[in-house]
């Protein structure tokens, strides 16, 4: 989970003829940022979404909420993860995306971007590729033989063929550059709504009530799905290290790869009243953590956006985040030429991260002028974050590339 889930194109949309769609996979609450990502392209471009999906849950009641097309891939081996297009499936998508003058697909590793890149050369339409973090070397090197095999064989003939490569963040356009070498790769930044901060102490009052927390002790916030790529067992040890004993950790947490139970697991009992493993939240709840928090951290291996850090500094919080956050490299800096609205750190080291939380809990917990310094921080990120990460400027930038 990175932060509430924004609302795509509404059902009646769907197969009405529209020139533009989405093309994914198993489009589903559960891949979270990506998921609220494909649902932002939809809602901008008033573009519906297709998605071949696996078919392992029902999704009737999802499709009615968010208005996507789902197309069973079907349940083979092959097919079942849409490592292959069915016939079957390939002619449904085929007469649904019969009037499509642009495909917006989503992704890589799987057939349906090839697919899509056939269907839209076969018909003379256009197509792009968003890759969503797959050309992240990170990523890259995790099952790395498949997924360059993949890039050799549809790889690196797809991204060429598209009219436009999109990425969220220069940095990772500058990573993928070895597989996307042309000058069809654009920049265009996810969007974020900027909160209203006018129940701000209501809420900071309400939620740390709710979960025990005392009014002036520094709390620190993680969101994020729990998967290893997040770092949540490595947060937990460098918090314990990092914060003084007066200092709390919020995880807000949706099960993946990991589950809260495993988080339970490694709390070590001398923090287990000071680190709130609470599951996810969502819209009002959500905000509501944001807004009791004095700051936030993610120590992620990878973030090609980073949905829960654009929300952070759009909600005002100073944040202590990994280099791999590609989006912390366009956030504003100081005279010095350090990240202006808290700590992006030079490693993925424990000592680095634990500095960063020490230091932060020292004026979260400080003098007035720490405070006052801590509160600089966080209004350096909300204002950056409204000018540069409004949905207007994204929907703006994508229907003028979109020519509509």
């Amino acid at each position: 989970m990175s932060t509430a889930r924004s609302t795509a194109v509404p059902p009646s949309h769907a197969g009405d003829g529209s020139s533009i769609w989405n093309v994914c996979l198993t489009h589903d609450p559960s891949l979270a940022g990506l998921y609220r990502g494909i649902n932002d392209f939809s809602r901008a471009l008033a573009a519906p979404i297709l998605s071949f999906d696996d078919g392992r849950t029902p999704r009737t009641a999802l499709a009615a909420e968010d208005g996507a097309v789902r197309i069973p891939c079907g349940g083979g081996r092959l097919t079942r993860d849409c490592h292959v297009v069915p016939r079957r499936a390939a002619r449904e998508a085929a007469g649904i995306l019969e009037a499509a003058k642009l495909l917006i697909v989503h992704s890589l590793f799987r057939a349906h971007a090839p697919w899509a890149a056939r269907w839209a050369n076969e018909l003379r339409r256009r197509y792009w590729a968003v890759p969503h973090g797959c050309l992240d070397p990170w990523g890259l090197s995790q099952r790395p033989l498949a997924k360059h095999a993949w890039l050799t064989i549809h790889g690196r003939q797809y991204l060429a063929g598209a009219e436009r490569v999109v990425f969220s963040t220069q940095r990772a356009l500058d990573k993928a550059r070895p597989w996307v070498p042309g000058d069809n790769a654009v920049v265009v930044r996810w969007p974020v709504d900027m909160p209203s901060l006018d129940r701000h102490e209501e809420q900071r009052r309400r939620f740390r009530t709710q979960y025990g927390i005392p009014a002036e002790a520094p709390l620190l916030l993680f969101v994020g799905r729990l998967h290893a790529v997040k770092r949540p067992f490595e947060t937990i040890e460098r918090f314990c290290e990092g914060s003084p004993r007066g200092g709390h950790l919020v995880m807000v947490c949706l099960d993946g790869q990991l589950t809260k139970a495993d988080l339970l697991r490694v709390i070590p009992p001398t923090h287990a009243g000071r680190i709130h493993a609470v599951g996810p939240l969502a819209a009002d709840e959500l905000a509501a953590a944001y807004l009791a928090s004095d700051g936030f951290i993610s120590l992620s291996y990878q973030e090609n956006f980073g949905y829960a850090a654009a929300e952070a500094v759009a909600h005002g919080l100073p944040v202590i985040l990994s280099p791999g956050h590609d989006l912390a490299y366009e956030m504003p800096r100081d005279a010095a030429g350090q990240l202006a609205c808290g700590w992006l750190l030079p490693d993925d080291a424990g000592v680095a991260a634990e500095q960063a939380i020490t230091e932060w809990a020292s004026l979260a917990a400080g003098s007035p002028a720490a405070a006052t310094r801590l509160a600089a921080m966080g209004a350096a990120g909300r204002a950056w974050a409204a000018e540069f990460l409004s949905f207007k400027t994204f929907q703006a930038t994508l229907r003028n590339l979109a020519r509509i």
